[in-house]
């Protein structure tokens, strides 16, 4: 696997392209990207994949990309053509290589992207999320209309609820940071 930096922002595969590489995410943080019809509109963020996680696998079990990954922050990953990646699979042997096939498939089939109709408020749906992904009490540089996507709202809905949080003392937040200042209440607030 040969590893390449991406800026923030360039687009590492799109949707509906033929599936040539597969990635390991070293470091960064990549989102993935995807035209859901109707009920959430073309390029819809539904997942983030991080330092450790795969992106492009399905490349492995079918011909085309389903999700377009943008890197979110500058990101290093390593890439591997599909056919050698699938020749290394096979020299492991029948039950090694029919053990990867069905963690890939069973991977992409497990995941997909939530509806708009999420459970919860906006305001639980954010504070899950912080509760989720704060480390150290900073939540993570994502860009708020990646979140919102995330979340199955629309950008102005997330902020509104960022400024309830905000209101009620559990967090503070500038253009460029979210910080989790209680904890406790965030808790309480996500239902948790």
């Amino acid at each position: 696997m040969v590893p390449r930096t991406f800026e923030a922002g360039v687009t590492i595969c799109t949707e509906s392209a033929p599936a040539e590489r597969i990635w390991y995410v070293r470091s960064g943080t990549v989102a993935l990207f995807r035209d859901a019809g109707e009920l959430r509109g073309a390029g819809v963020p539904w997942a983030v994949r991080k330092a450790g996680h795969l992106v492009g696998e399905e490349c492995l079990v079918q011909s085309d990309y389903e999700d377009s990954a943008v890197a979110l922050t500058p990101a290093t990953l390593c890439a591997a053509s599909r056919e050698p990646f699938r020749a290394w699979i096979d020299h492991m042997g029948p039950a090694a290589s029919q053990a990867v096939m069905t963690l890939v498939i069973k991977a992409r089939c497990d995941e997909s992207p939530r509806p708009t109709s999420s459970d919860g408020r906006s305001v639980r749906r954010v504070a899950r999320w912080l509760a989720d992904e704060s480390r150290g009490g900073a939540a993570p540089k994502i860009p708020r209309s990646v979140v919102a996507g995330l979340l199955g709202m629309q950008p102005e809905t997330f902020s509104r609820a960022l400024g309830r949080l905000a209101a009620s003392g559990v967090i503070t937040t500038t253009r460029k940071e979210i910080r989790v200042v209680d904890p406790r209440k965030l808790l309480v607030v996500a239902g948790d």
